[in-house]
């Protein structure tokens, strides 16, 4: 169990987690992702999975993305994510 602190929460105190991290993403002609920038520019050697997220279609922002399980030249596997309204690209963490 949490020790109670006696602090008050403000709305500075409580940061989110996991936050998608913008990253440079070079695309195939097809739209599949080749390449990454993260600290230097990697080779994406395989895509393990491929999912899609639609959903809060009803707001003035809804949520469009396409996610890839891939794994770079390095051996890392990584989680990327593009926004389908923007097409902007992400790498999320858990």
């Amino acid at each position: 169990m949490v020790a109670d602190t006696g602090k008050t929460l403000r709305p500075d105190s409580i940061k989110p987690v996991n936050l998608p991290e913008p990253l440079q993403v070079e695309e195939s002609p097809a739209g599949l992702p080749t390449f990454v920038r993260l600290k230097r520019r990697q080779k994406i050697i395989a895509v393990e999975d491929c999912w899609r997220i639609d959903d809060e279609w009803w707001r003035s922002e809804p949520v469009s993305r396409l996610y890839y399980a891939v794994i770079l030249a390095s051996g890392q596997r990584i989680v990327l994510s593009k926004n389908l309204i923007d097409g902007s690209w992400y790498r999320q963490t858990y």
